[in-house]
């Protein structure tokens, strides 16, 4: 017989909605949307929005990714065009620079793994994402911007 006991699991309804799109990349005009930032991973789960035809950054994954594209088209130029519905699987210590194939903007769903990082062409890090900086760049536009925050890693 099993003496444990199950344990209750608890669902937590994350409504992003009235969160704001921060910028996550100048160049591409890359915007973020943060759902859920988890400390004790590093994960960050968010929305990412690229205008139609632009490339984002070239950046470096040290854990995997998860992307479900909600809208338009991109590619990592290897062939295959994810559309609306499409998973994309990214392993650990990939680094790639999608390009947004679409007439319209692209969005995607993403689940990363332990934050990622901007690289240049010598693959020099020009900026880090993580969860804790992630969340300050929120804290910081919703403060400057006299919006409600909330707890992202709650």
């Amino acid at each position: 017989m099993n003496d444990s006991t199950p344990q209750d699991s608890y669902a937590t309804y994350i409504r992003c909605d009235d969160d704001p799109w921060l910028l996550l990349d100048s160049t591409s005009g890359a915007e973020i949307k943060l759902c859920r930032l988890t400390p004790s991973t590093g994960e960050i789960v968010c929305l990412i929005r690229v205008p139609a035809g632009q490339t984002l950054a070239k950046h470096y994954h040290a854990g995997t990714v998860v992307v479900y594209t909600i809208d338009g088209t991109w590619s990592y130029n290897e062939g295959w065009n994810a559309s609306p519905g499409d998973v994309v699987y990214e392993p650990a210590g990939s680094t790639h620079a999608p390009t947004m194939t679409g007439t319209g903007p692209t969005t995607i769903f993403a689940i990363i793994q332990g934050g990622f990082e901007f690289v240049d062409e010598q693959d020099q890090i020009t900026a880090r994402c993580t969860w804790k900086n992630l969340n300050d760049i929120y804290v910081d536009h919703c403060q400057k911007n006299d919006l409600k925050m909330r707890d992202l890693t709650a």
